[in-house]
């Protein structure tokens, strides 16, 4: 049986020599228990050492916090309102539809023009201002749902317990970075609820800029 401190080295060699690694595999590599790994992934994290991901860990890297979300809103601004004006297309009258926090998805409710009895759920404080402004303005007509303030989303656990109660028509994602097999997010929360969502929905759209392309973030 190893105790902590050497734990926590043979954790910290097994990331540098491969990069990620899963909780379940290092539970049965060092004959602990999933909750005493995850237990030393925090003191890890917590020390800047590995950066947490969903099920894992991987290496350390100062890029992995994600920036601001008010320092983000400007980046590719062009692209991201072509990319939310294109989503919002996709929005039919009656549709149940689930749009998570992003500078993309931020831009979503200004393209809404005369939809009818639609039901958004959102997690984002911004976009249900966005929202709310859009129904006053009757440019919509329906309701929004909704429940970090750096980034301008609620998650955790009430989020997440209260996304399995809905069944959505589309889910409109955003996300920290994507490659040609996945999508990643800086915060494990996010991610988490961004997983949910997309398993409540009947179809799922990723909206995210060239910029985020094999960007540093943790994978879902």
């Amino acid at each position: 049986m190893y105790k902590r401190n050497e734990r926590l080295s043979l954790i910290r060699k097994r990331i540098s020599q491969y990069g990620e690694v899963a909780v379940k595999d290092l539970a049965l590599f060092l004959q602990v228990t999933p909750e005493t790994v995850r237990r030393d992934l925090e003191i890890l994290e917590y020390d800047k050492l590995i950066t947490r991901t969903h099920g894992g860990a991987i290496k350390y890297n100062h890029m992995n916090k994600e920036k601001p979300y008010t320092n983000k809103w400007h980046k590719q601004a062009h692209v991201k309102s072509r990319i939310a004006k294109k989503a919002a297309s996709l929005i039919q009258p009656g549709e149940i539809i689930l749009i998570d926090g992003g500078t993309t998805t931020g831009r979503i409710p200004k393209f809404l023009n005369h939809i009818t009895q639609v039901t958004i759920v959102t997690n984002s404080l911004k976009i249900t201002d966005e929202l709310n402004r859009a129904i006053e303005r009757q440019r919509i007509q329906g309701e929004t749902g909704k429940t970090n303030t750096e980034q301008d989303v609620v998650r955790g656990h009430m989020t997440n317990e209260l996304l399995q109660r809905f069944k959505f028509d589309q889910a409109l994602i955003s996300c920290g970075s994507f490659d040609t097999s996945d999508c990643y997010e800086y915060d494990l929360e996010e991610a988490h609820a961004s997983h949910l969502m997309i398993g409540q929905s009947k179809t799922s759209y990723l909206l995210a800029d060239s910029s985020k392309r094999d960007a540093n973030a943790a994978p879902y």
